[in-house]
């Protein structure tokens, strides 16, 4: 298990840059116990990279599987303001029906149609976990990668902000 996200240890974010890339923050409301805490790390991220807290919005959809179609609407709608990147978070926890399979699976394969569609990057932040303990090992607040603990928020944050430096 990685103790840090790759674009933490490559990267650097040169914060002047940054004052006016608006970002949308998409969360399931499903467990919302660990997407709250996804949105906690992604916002994190977000403000310590120079972004204005004016500039980043957060938006809740019922489920995972909402999740495309709320990214795909945020990269058409001409009232709200142009996105430079998308943040998709959410978490599904396997039960005893391949429910879980479905939702995984339909919900990845929309949120990578929206990227190639909007020409935008959308950060991929869902969880898919065996059982809620791992859910929460991937949702810490404040993190000990000694314990092997991470969010999911943020490493989704870190790609979307190292893709638009990248293709800006």
């Amino acid at each position: 298990m990685s103790k840090k996200s790759p674009s933490r240890d490559n990267f650097e974010i040169n914060k002047d840059d940054m004052s006016s890339v608006h970002i949308a923050v998409v969360a399931a409301k499903w467990n919302s116990n660990i997407t709250d805490n996804l949105i906690k790390g992604a916002q994190f991220v977000l403000k310590n990279s120079g972004i204005p807290e004016k500039n980043i919005d957060i938006y809740r959809v019922p489920g995972a599987f909402e999740l495309p179609f709320a990214c795909q609407k945020l990269t058409n709608v001409q009232k709200l303001p142009s996105y430079n990147g998308i943040i998709a978070l959410g978490c599904v926890i396997r039960g005893e029906t391949p429910h879980f399979d479905y939702i995984c699976q339909e919900t990845t394969r929309g949120l990578g149609e929206v990227v190639l569609r909007a020409n935008i990057p959308v950060g991929y932040g869902l969880l898919t976990t065996d059982d809620l303990a791992q859910a929460e090992q991937r949702s810490h607040i404040e993190i000990n990668s000694a314990l092997g603990q991470s969010n999911k928020g943020q490493d989704a944050a870190d790609a979307v902000l190292e893709m638009i430096h990248t293709f800006s």
